[in-house]
């Protein structure tokens, strides 16, 4: 597909659920659902074998999984297969908080899982477990060696936030010097819960790890970061989430699925295009896509003083 700016969009993120098995204080309210029942109730996994096969139709090529948890879905490791083997998409991922995923670990990588992408905000076990309000580090770590083991392409996710985990940023490079894994810090945005976090708790990442002795910039291999960086002699790579530096948006080729089934442009756009109602409706679902797509937004400033009130859990 192509968008108002001629860019090709072949990147989908698939929201399979609002509920986490965490409440992170900066995505979920301490009163938000627990329950695991009925965890999807808009979309069905007939629903969501429809999108993805008619977004393959339309030139997707790489689909993520995420929630709230992907991995609190039962329908999970089946869309993985079913993407995989049945929709021809080369790369499948998931972005998970990393609680259950040694458990499954090996399921979802024989159903064709390609990349995980694991959060951890911090590797002090006192720290994690006050952010995640009860999360269990060691299971984190658990699921980050098993994806090792496995060969399954290793993302670590971690959002700085000033006087909370920036005092951590060395340990976090020193995982991707001693593992072959991408390390991604992403800068804090004003959305959702965030917003109350971002005056007092907003660090300039690019500018810190810019004069960070010993670290080279290097070329970018995707369209998500700008700039990638490491050190001599490391494993991994460290990539920049950043919105307001060093952005990288002009080339982005991504939309996403909500768990509520609306289309979303842009992650922090406060838009979305409600699909409900095109589901199992092949040819009217696809020209409806085609529409949509080129309303996407050119950049960030295009949308900036336009950002959705969702918290993190429901984009």
């Amino acid at each position: 597909m192509k968008d108002g700016f001629n860019r090709d969009i072949d990147y989908l993120k698939i929201s399979l659920t609002n509920i986490c098995d965490l409440k992170c204080t900066y995505c979920m309210p301490q009163d938000s659902e627990s329950s695991y029942n009925n965890i999807n109730k808009f979309l069905s996994l007939e629903d969501y074998k429809f999108i993805i096969k008619s977004m393959s139709e339309l030139g997707i090529k790489k689909i993520e999984f995420t929630g709230g948890e992907p991995l609190l879905n039962p329908n999970l490791e089946h869309l993985i297969y079913y993407a995989k083997n049945y929709c021809n998409i080369e790369e499948v991922i998931v972005t998970t908080n990393g609680i259950k995923f040694a458990e499954k670990a090996i399921n979802l990588k024989n159903a064709g899982l390609d990349k995980v992408n694991i959060s951890i905000n911090s590797l002090k076990e006192y720290k994690y477990e006050s952010l995640t309000r009860g999360g269990n580090l060691g299971l984190v770590l658990k699921s980050f060696n098993t994806a090792l083991r496995l060969n399954i392409d290793t993302n670590i996710d971690t959002l700085i936030i000033n006087n909370f985990n920036d005092d951590e940023i060395n340990d976090f490079i020193q995982l991707a010097n001693n593992f072959p894994i991408t390390l991604r810090f992403f800068e804090l945005m004003y959305v959702g819960k965030l917003e109350s976090l971002f005056n007092e708790g907003y660090i300039n990442v690019v500018d810190l790890i810019d004069n960070m002795e010993g670290m080279t910039k290097i070329n970018s291999d995707d369209k998500l970061v700008r700039h990638y960086y490491k050190k001599p002699g490391s494993k991994g790579k460290i990539g920049i989430i950043s919105r307001f530096n060093d952005s990288n948006c002009w080339n982005c080729d991504k939309i996403s699925l909500s768990y509520d089934g609306k289309i979303r442009l842009c992650t922090y756009e406060n838009k979305e295009y409600d699909i409900l109602n095109f589901i199992n409706k092949p040819l009217t679902f696809s020209e409806v896509m085609k529409e949509i797509i080129t309303y996407k937004p050119k950049d960030f400033n295009e949308i900036k003083n336009n950002i959705t009130y969702r918290n993190l859990n429901e984009l």
